[in-house]
């Protein structure tokens, strides 16, 4: 009887197909009615022998000993995959028949044990002998027969796998289990492909009883080979692939797959994921498509994340802690499956299978919303963008952009931001492929949901500090005190979604206007275009933004706020924002795989961004429309402003206040807008010649946008006591300098209008900055500018003038002003000497060429009044004159009559003489009078410089 069971493996390669499947079945079913049970001894006796048999063999079970599974499975796959060989049913049976027969046993089932032992060990199996001798003997009988017919494993495949992971899933024994998942690691190869023995004989016998001495050898058997003319009775062999059984179907595969989903154990599903893994990695590869999803979708219920079990696993909680490196290890396993996919896609997009790809696109959405690991959750956000950049078809954009939208809502911020720049990234490295409806869903659908659940997550969020880790974890990281709660999180969340946007709206403005001109052209259909609404949702999402006042948390986002509306204005206005010179690129055509950067697609020629060259065609129209409403934007801040008046700092750090922070980046900004708008939307048009300013604000942008600056200025004065300009306060009068320079009227005069009497009055305060001062000093910077026209320098020069003879002019015409009664010592007048000189300069060219002079005679005219109330100043006030401003009066007097035209010479010389005579008479009166010496020189140069005037140009006057 011990003889007949030793045989009985080999004796089984004489079955027919139906009695293999047969006799397996039975073997099944025993082990099923016994394996279950907690395992005892099978002979105690028998363990405990202390003779040099078991001495013997128990030297043999030291050297068969492995130190863990783990370290049988790396084993395993080099021999399975590194080109070992494996021995075929007649030696291995032959020596065992051979072991067998020198065996001396009181019991079968002893003897049979044995001679497992030593199978066992020939096929590099790790369980202990001592753990075999316990199992029960229907198991261990249905793993050598098993093992006697793996070259057509096939027939008995789905049987035997589905016992053993039975076994694995729950036997409450865990060397049962152990030694049952190490037989389906056995077994997997003959799964995935077949051996030479198998292509030989297929599914048929390779042995037949051997009928020459069966009473002497009982079970004994012959190779068929040696029998001449023997014939299989079976049915025809079925054709076979070459990686597997019929139509290439894996049932180890599966079935292992569906015992790890349904097991509550974590060393059960960790060993699994060991075996499935080794598996893997030699035979990735030559999956099909349905062994793929099912491995992926196995992985994905590992992964942690509730939302992805089905029915059948929703009982198995696998967030908790322990569950952790079971997660861990199928993330592993999913890399090497996702590298393999990517790099097995093929170039066409619409031939890729369509369930493979949401397989895998569920499985990267599974672990990045797995609580166990946040790198692994950002590693595989990253995955969802390699996937999209590869496979860029319409289905799979839709998907990943939603599911990448999804996880922009995740608690964790890490994850949450991740999400977002990848989904922003993902837009802007595919959106030249994008269609007009991916872009209408994209925009409208994705990216103002993302913005929503934000909002949502901002408005939802307690502010309070984020927990303290009081964990007993080695590493503790430090949260900054700007992200230190729900709500500040959730506001970097709103920065970078924000930013996001703008990337995507500097990079596709064209493209996005070309698309919606041409559907509103194609349809036929009088109706507004889709993206005047999107436009509008940008806008309103933008000013909400820059409204917060919540505190230091939402400085970024107000900033941000501002810059999308400014950026709105720059991408609409007709020259573009390419004349800021501030155009971006992005390029998404490398990845890293392994530590090193590689090539995704096949590299294209660099070509120019798209803002710099537009070539495609663009409804001007939509884009005015599109103008105006990112310019009524800029109004409502501007009310905001107004409506709100200076907010006030809450921190004694000594920083600007944050409304000046926002202050500054809105004029820095601003500044951009206008070098976009400063030849089209905001062009002052022609100057003409005029006595002073006189333009009255309207509707215009100009106008509009002046109003702006002043709001901002008048919100910048928020330290009275400072004694230097704020930023905004120089942003302003450089924005202000650059629009007069652009011969911009209504820019002179908000500037003239600011400074007051600081053009011709020194301040009494000699310390720090005035902003009125800088105003007046930036007018006289401005005629400077070569692009400021000839009109607009003796414009302003006349309107300037006019507001001097307020203040100091004696002329019975004009008015002055309660400044008058100001010392002439306080007078200044290097700001306007500047201007005079300009403005003279100008005037004498546009006089050489006109040919009407009556606008000219009256600026001439003009002029001389301003020369003459300088050589001719009250008598209240004539000494301080001469005293302090001689050497200016003699550089004024000097440029007038250097530009004075020939005919306006007869007006001069009653102003030269009235000075030479009063500038003798106060000279004299000085003299007697020792304590005005500077009075008397003054004057005397005052004489000198009239009479030389009247020499040079009017020398025969009387």
């Amino acid at each position: 009887i011990a003889k007949c069971f030793i045989r009985l493996p080999k004796f089984t390669t004489c079955f027919s197909r139906d009695a293999l499947l047969q006799f397996t079945s039975s073997l099944v079913k025993l082990s099923d009615a016994v394996s279950f049970e907690p395992m005892t001894s099978a002979n105690t006796t028998y363990l405990r022998r202390t003779s040099s048999e078991t001495s013997h063999r128990d030297s043999i079970d030291t050297e068969m000993q492995q130190p863990s599974i783990g370290g049988k499975l790396m084993n395993f796959a080099g021999r399975a995959f590194g080109g070992g060989q494996q021995q075929t049913p007649n030696t291995s049976l032959r020596k065992l028949a051979s072991v067998g027969t020198t065996q001396l046993s009181k019991s079968y089932s002893e003897d049979f044990r044995e001679t497992t032992c030593m199978h066992l060990a020939s096929m590099k199996m790790s369980t202990p002998s001592a753990v075999i001798r316990k199992l029960p003997l229907p198991l261990l009988l249905l793993v050598v027969v098993a093992e006697a017919n793996m070259y057509r494993f096939s027939i008995i495949e789905e049987s035997v796998a589905v016992h053993f992971c039975e076994l694995v899933a729950k036997s409450p024994d865990e060397e049962v289990r152990s030694f049952a998942m190490e037989a389906l690691i056995r077994f997997m190869p003959s799964s995935l492909s077949k051996s030479d023995i198998g292509r030989k004989f297929g599914n048929r016998p390779v042995m037949i009883p051997d009928g020459e001495s069966p009473n002497d050898n009982p079970l004994g058997v012959a190779p068929i080979d040696s029998i001449e003319g023997y014939e299989d009775n079976d049915e025809p062999e079925k054709q076979l692939s070459s990686d597997g059984g019929p139509e290439n179907e894996l049932q180890v595969l599966k079935i292992l797959c569906r015992t790890i989903q349904r097991t509550d154990q974590v060393d059960t599903a960790e060993t699994g994921l060991k075996a499935l893994h080794v598996v893997l990695e030699g035979s990735v590869h030559s999956l099909s498509g349905g062994d793929l999803v099912t491995i992926v979708r196995t992985l994905s219920l590992l992964s942690g994340y509730i939302g992805s079990q089905n029915n059948e696993a929703s009982s198995i909680d696998r967030s908790s802690k322990p569950w952790a490196n079971v997660s861990a290890h199928s993330f592993q396993t999913f890399k090497l499956i996702f590298d393999e996919y990517l790099e097995s896609l093929p170039d066409s997009s619409e031939t890729a299978d369509t369930e493979t790809r949401v397989a895998m696109i569920d499985c990267c959405v599974a672990f990045g919303r797995s609580q166990h690991d946040v790198n692994t959750a950002l590693t595989a956000t990253g995955m969802l963008w390699s996937l999209a950049d590869r496979d860029s078809s319409s289905e799979t954009l839709d998907i990943v952009l939603s599911n990448l939208a999804l996880l922009s809502s995740d608690s964790r911020p890490e994850l949450r931001n991740c999400s977002v720049n990848t989904l922003f990234s993902c837009v802007v490295g595919l959106g030249e492929r994008f269609t007009e409806s991916q872009w209408k869903r994209s925009l409208n659908d994705t990216i103002f949901g993302v913005m929503k659940q934000i909002s949502s997550g901002i408005n939802g969020a307690e502010d309070t500090g984020v927990a303290e880790d009081t964990s007993k974890d080695r590493y503790k990281v430090a949260v900054h005190h700007t992200r230190n709660s729900a709500s500040k999180q959730w506001a970097a969340t709103q920065v970078l979604a924000v930013r996001g946007l703008e990337r995507v709206l500097r990079q596709y403005f064209l493209r996005l206007l070309s698309t919606a001109s041409s559907a509103s052209q194609s349809s036929g259909v009088s109706q507004q275009p889709w993206l005047i609404a999107t436009w509008k949702e940008i806008l309103a999402i933008s000013l909400d933004c820059s409204k917060l006042v919540d505190g230091r948390e939402t400085l970024d986002v107000r900033m941000v706020g501002v810059e999308l509306i400014v950026l709105c204005a720059q991408l609409s206005c007709k020259a573009g924002i390419v004349a800021a010179g501030t155009t971006a690129r992005v390029g998404t055509n490398m990845e890293v795989v392994g530590g090193a950067l590689r090539s995704v697609r096949t590299p294209t020629r660099d070509k120019k961004n798209e803002t710099s060259t537009p070539t495609l065609p663009v409804d001007d129209a939509l884009r005015h429309q599109l103008f105006e409403l990112a310019f009524a934007t800029m109004d409502g801040f501007r009310q905001h402003l107004e409506g709100n008046g200076a907010e006030s700092s809450n921190d004694n750090s000594g920083t600007d206040s944050l409304l000046t922070q926002v202050l500054t980046k809105v004029m820095g900004e601003l500044a951009k807008l206008y070098e976009c708008c400063k030849h089209d939307e905001m062009s002052p048009g022609v100057c003409v010649l005029q006595l002073d300013i006189v333009i009255e604000n309207d509707d215009g942008y100009e106008s509009r946008f002046l109003y702006l600056l002043q709001v901002i200025a008048n919100n910048a004065k928020d330290d009275s006591s400072s004694r230097y300009l704020n930023q905004v306060q120089k942003g302003v009068m450089s924005l202000l300098q650059n629009m007069a320079s652009n011969s911009s009227l209504r820019a002179f005069k908000a500037l003239t209008t600011t400074s007051g009497d600081y053009m011709f009055v020194r301040s009494n305060d000699n310390e720090g900055e005035s902003f009125e001062l800088e105003a007046a000093k930036v007018v006289a910077s401005a005629f400077d500018s070569d692009n400021l026209s000839d009109e607009a320098k003796v414009t302003v020069m006349c309107s300037v003038l006019s507001h001097y003879l307020k203040i100091y002019g004696s002329d019975k015409d004009v008015m002055p002003s309660d400044s008058a009664e100001r010392k002439t010592s306080e007078a200044r007048y290097d700001i306007v000497t500047k201007v005079i000189d300009s403005g003279c300069h100008a005037a004498a060219n546009i006089d050489a060429t006109a040919d009407d002079k009556a606008i000219l005679d009256s600026i001439w005219e003009r002029i001389v009044t301003v020369v003459t109330s300088l050589i001719l100043p009250p008598a209240a006030s004539r000494y301080d004159g001469y005293a302090h401003h001689s050497k200016s009066i003699l550089d004024i007097v000097a440029i007038v009559l250097t530009h004075l035209p020939y005919r306006k010479y007869a007006s001069a010389e009653p102003m030269l003489e009235q000075g030479a005579n009063r500038a003798v008479e106060v000279a004299f009166e000085c003299i007697e009078d020792v304590n005005k010496p500077d009075a008397a020189e003054g004057a005397v140069h005052v004489f000198l410089a009239c009479f030389m005037g009247l020499c040079q140009k009017m020398p025969t006057c009387s």
